[in-house]
């Protein structure tokens, strides 16, 4: 969660400063016009008013720059509706959930004010169709003027933020009005919606393995393709292993960056942590630089690794085998011995593993490094990973794979 509010922090951050200009300018537009009506302020529309200039403001900075919500720059369009949603199950990290979560939140404002400002707007299909325009009208804009993707999910979520902040500002105004029956019909969206998103991240975090990140996130139309087969597919399937890697938590892999510091010599000792490294955290990934010395990413999940050592020469060499593993072993990297060893050129040297399983311990990965022609190694790539087996599980026969293929269940980059 603090990842996430950090990235809200960091998208709002450049758009934060003309949002309050827009608010402030608003405001006094909106005091002007009572005054020359000669009516008495109403400050509280006043300060709705404020708000709704500098919410839109700060959306349409936020969608209808170059490189839109959360720095995705893809151009063109999607009518696959809840694309995004399947999209994020899948892959289940924080920068794929940012899109809908923030397009749903974003437009929550909207549905709060206008019943506020407006009493129109105090019918639910007012405020649906006030939504479904203005999240329209950027979505023409972005795809017009090639500032980001047009995007049907982008319309869903903007109606539902709307109309989430809509039954919000109902239910409290009909609370006020002592009207609870009404209250309680407004609470029913927002709850439901909290109800699907929690329920949603309770069954993914239940599973066992969690999800394929490029699994299929709608059907293919393959109503044009041919299909033959020359062979009768087994209709039994076969059982494969599931092998476990521990993850690191934050502190373990804040503890694994301060050993990999000492290891590089940095002196740890009469320095406090805050001096001899920097950490920067975000959506499982944790990073760590002295800014002078060395830099270290640190993927959580599977504990990989990217290492460089800044300011390194630009002369490189070959080192032999065994030479390199012992070089490796002072940074505690442990190299298996059945792995396979070759040199890219350039320096980088190479151990690759593709799913060697010994017992029941399976290898996997490959672990990159660079080396000097003095023998020093300046850079290292680490996802060489030794798992354990968990379980057995069962596998989809070849039958049941290619009739899920000819209904077009088949992933984006197949």
């Amino acid at each position: 969660m603090h990842d996430f509010i950090h990235t809200i922090f960091y998208l709002l951050r450049g758009v934060a400063g003309l949002a309050v200009l827009s608010a402030v300018l608003g405001g006094l537009a909106a005091a002007l016009c009572f005054k020359l009506r000669k009516r008495p302020i109403s400050w509280g529309k006043v300060i709705a008013f404020a708000l709704l200039c500098g919410w839109l403001t700060a959306m349409l900075g936020l969608t209808l720059r170059r490189m839109g919500i959360g720095g995705i720059g893809a151009m063109g369009y999607n009518f696959h509706l809840f694309r995004a949603f399947r999209e994020a199950w899948n892959e289940f990290s924080l920068q794929v959930w940012l899109n809908p979560l923030l397009n749903t939140a974003m437009f929550l404002p909207l549905g709060v004010l206008l019943p506020l400002l407006w009493r129109p707007f105090r019918r639910w299909h007012a405020a649906l169709a006030a939504g479904l325009g203005l999240s329209l009208a950027v979505e023409v804009v972005q795809y017009v003027g090639a500032l980001g993707m047009a995007d049907v999910d982008d319309l869903f979520c903007n109606a539902l933020g709307t109309m989430v902040g809509w039954c919000l500002c109902m239910m409290v105004l009909n609370l006020i009005e002592k009207r609870p029956a009404l209250a309680g019909a407004c609470a029913a969206l927002p709850v439901l919606a909290a109800a699907v998103l929690g329920g949603t991240f309770a069954v993914y975090y239940l599973q066992p393995y969690g999800n394929l990140a490029d699994a299929p996130v709608y059907d293919a139309d393959l109503s044009g393709a041919a299909w033959t087969l020359d062979c009768k597919l087994p209709s039994v399937g076969e059982t494969a292993g599931v092998y476990r890697l521990g993850a690191y938590d934050r502190a373990a892999c804040d503890a694994f960056a301060y050993g990999f510091a000492q290891r590089l010599g940095v002196d740890t000792e009469s320095r406090p942590p805050e001096y001899y490294f920097d950490a920067d955290y975000y959506d499982g990934t944790s990073m760590y630089s002295n800014h002078s010395d060395f830099f270290l990413k640190v993927e959580l999940a599977d504990r990989s690794f990217r290492y460089d050592r800044y300011r390194h020469d630009e002369h490189y060499g070959e080192l032999p085998e065994a030479a390199l593993r012992e070089k490796l072993a002072a940074f505690d990297i442990d190299v298996p011995d059945h792995v396979t060893f070759g040199y890219e050129g350039d320096g980088w040297h190479k151990f690759e593993a593709s799913g060697d399983v010994k017992g029941d311990a399976l290898t996997t990965g490959i672990l990159r490094c660079r080396v000097t022609d003095a023998g020093e190694i300046v850079e290292i790539e680490n996802s060489l990973a030794l798992c354990e087996l968990a379980k057995q599980e069962a596998v989809l026969s070849p039958e049941e794979a290619y009739q899920r293929l000819r209904k077009g269940r088949c992933s984006d980059n197949e």
